[in-house]
């Protein structure tokens, strides 16, 4: 079964397909194979890693409301944009003084609106995020971070309770740590190497990136991986610079930045001729 998965970046398109009663529909997969281009291997290599690999995404809105008013009476208010501006440089310190450091993971504010006009104090400010980690405990402490430094804020402020800032965890849009099943990671390691040569298939590290492939072989409460996954890595970047770039010790612009410049037909070639490989080999 080939799968063309809607809604990758946003994290919620295997759950939506799920939901539509893919395998009920299609047939239920053995064994899942994926692949993803990548900023940090030059195109026409690829790597795989077993175990967990990828982190897990939580997508989270926080509302700082205020009392609106003119710019030149900020004593009548009280400006939800300062108070935004607290509370985005206090929430960098859950991961940097809440969170256990070998337990890695990451705060980060991708959005942020409020306000009409210059001279005037919004009512309110809202800011979007996605936070990354690897455990249950880790992503934990963070929601409890984010509620608590709200709650703190709105109490500072000395707001009425009907102007306390709100924490909205977006449960449809976010996704469980990646893990790659060991066994099957190495049995198609070895099918690439095979395909590709050896020194095409070259070794990777864990992400704090995210990606919901995994869910496809997850139990419907994603508490547990019911179905074996290998979701290997596609090299993209023009080799040449690549080893320029390693060489200076600086990473080529990656993926989601207006300046990622893959190498697009070595990419694509490689990535047919990779999963075209590794599904006929598991097939027989």
């Amino acid at each position: 079964m080939i799968v063309g998965q809607p809604s990758e970046e946003t994290i919620d398109g295997a759950r939506a397909m799920l939901a539509d009663h893919l395998y009920e529909r299609f047939g239920h997969p053995d064994k899942i194979i994926a692949l993803h281009d990548t900023n940090l291997l030059p195109a026409g290599s690829v790597g795989i890693l077993g175990g967990a690999t990828q982190a897990s995404s939580t997508s989270i809105d926080v509302v700082i409301r205020g009392i609106g008013g003119h710019g030149s009476a900020p004593q009548a208010g009280r400006d939800p944009v300062t108070l935004a501006a607290y509370y985005i440089t206090q929430i960098q310190t859950i991961v940097s003084r809440e969170e256990d450091p070998q337990d890695p993971s990451v705060v980060t504010v991708g959005t942020i609106h409020g306000g009409t006009k210059r001279n005037i104090i919004p009512d309110e400010v809202k800011l979007e995020l996605t936070t990354r980690s690897y455990s249950d405990k880790s992503r934990q402490v963070i929601i409890d971070g984010l509620k608590q430094f709200a709650a703190g804020l709105s109490l500072s402020a000395n707001l009425p309770v009907d102007k306390a800032a709100t924490v909205t965890v977006l449960a449809d849009e976010s996704t469980p740590a990646e893990y790659n099943d060991p066994r099957l990671s190495d049995e198609v390691r070895g099918i690439l190497v095979k395909t590709l040569g050896s020194d095409h298939v070259l070794p990777v590290q864990k992400l704090m990136s995210s990606e919901d492939v995994g869910v496809f072989g997850m139990s419907a409460d994603l508490k547990r991986n019911e179905i074996p996954v290998a979701y290997f890595r596609l090299g993209a970047m023009d080799p040449e610079k690549l080893a320029a770039a390693e060489a200076e010790g600086k990473h080529l612009p990656g993926l989601h930045t207006s300046r990622f410049e893959p190498l697009p037909g070595l990419t694509i070639a490689t990535g047919v001729r990779a999963m075209s490989a590794v599904a006929t080999a598991l097939l027989q």
